[in-house]
């Protein structure tokens, strides 16, 4: 499991559930937990430029998350559920992305 993370400055950290969900118990370093997150965000990236569907829905959004980083980590493509230091309030994430994306639609 994930030693002792150094995070970059202005970095999220990730709280002891949200390490729980690490997929892959071998990794021991911040290093090696960027280059596995990068390979699987690159697949969802490839994913996104194949698809045709209407992207700025809510479960669209939701789905893109889960490709971006569900090789990587249990809770991807679910709302969180602790709050952190920038964003919102966890109980106000699905509002904020409904609004956004009926914002973009306008």
């Amino acid at each position: 499991m994930i030693g002792d993370l150094q995070y970059p400055e202005g970095a999220t950290p990730l709280d002891p559930n949200e390490l729980g969900g690490l997929k892959h118990k071998h990794i021991t370093t911040q290093g090696e937990l960027d280059q596995l997150e990068q390979a699987n965000i690159e697949s969802g990236l490839r994913w996104l430029g194949r698809q045709r569907s209407y992207v700025l829905t809510d479960g669209f959004a939701v789905t893109l998350h889960k490709r971006l980083f569900g090789a990587v980590w249990d809770w991807a493509g679910t709302f969180r559920k602790t709050g952190k230091n920038i964003g919102l309030d966890p109980v106000h994430i699905p509002v904020e992305l409904r609004t956004l994306m009926d914002d973009a639609k306008y």
